[in-house]
């Protein structure tokens, strides 16, 4: 089994290394913290395929290696623009894999270690709001906010259920003062963002009348 041969080969006493027979729950293992590379095993080029690639694209910046079938140059690119970093076929030579994966985590520690200060935020599989990409994904789909829009949508998101007033925000956000037409820019932001949200059946943004504005994290229910 390629996963066991992986583990054998990258084991050691600084490299832990571990693996799962489905992709179930994916996002919540990666964001489980200490992992540097995701090595992931395909079985063709069908979208599913590429689509569990984009996904991981999404929540995480880690690194990922793709080993799949022999396929045509045309059928790997699909894998490279779904966000994998290598492809390698099967059956996988275990020393380039090694040394590849290697030479990816050592990239991946160094960017890391020059930018620590933002975290995509990962609700489940129904919302997944990317600061490094400045992607929000729901259910799968993209939804195109504006600048401020997203930046209100993070900001409120990284503090679930906290009620923030529209001085809060404005200060945050604009980093400034709530002034005169502070309360209405505020008020005309978050409109447009509710409403962005109401079109696609949620309602993340919860107005607390007379008090402010809070993030409501997705329950899981349909």
């Amino acid at each position: 089994m390629v996963f066991q041969s992986v583990k054998k080969s990258m084991q050691d006493d600084r490299t832990d290394v571990n693996y799962a027979m489905s992709v179930n729950g994916t996002p919540n293992i990666l964001l489980s913290g200490g992992y540097c590379l995701v090595i992931i095993c395909i079985h063709s080029s069908e979208t599913h395929d590429t689509e569990v690639i984009r996904l991981i694209r999404e929540i995480s910046p880690l690194p990922i290696i793709a080993i799949v079938p022999k396929l045509k140059t045309e059928e790997k690119f699909a894998f490279f623009h779904a966000g994998a970093n290598a492809c390698l076929e099967q059956p996988v030579d275990m020393t380039i894999c090694t040394a590849q994966a290697n030479s990816l985590i050592r990239l991946y520690l160094d960017a890391k270690k020059a930018d620590t200060k933002v975290h995509p935020l990962v609700f489940g599989t129904e919302l997944i709001i990317n600061p490094i990409y400045r992607h929000v994904i729901i259910e799968g789909e993209h939804l195109e906010l504006t600048r401020t829009e997203f930046d209100l949508l993070y900001y409120m998101a990284k503090h679930p259920n906290q009620i923030f007033t529209r001085q809060q925000l404005y200060r945050q956000i604009w980093g400034d003062d709530l002034g005169i037409n502070g309360e209405n820019t505020v008020r005309s932001h978050i409109g447009n963002l509710y409403k962005k949200l109401a079109d696609v059946g949620k309602n993340y943004i919860q107005n607390s009348r007379g008090v402010g504005y809070k993030f409501l994290p997705p329950t899981g229910k349909k």
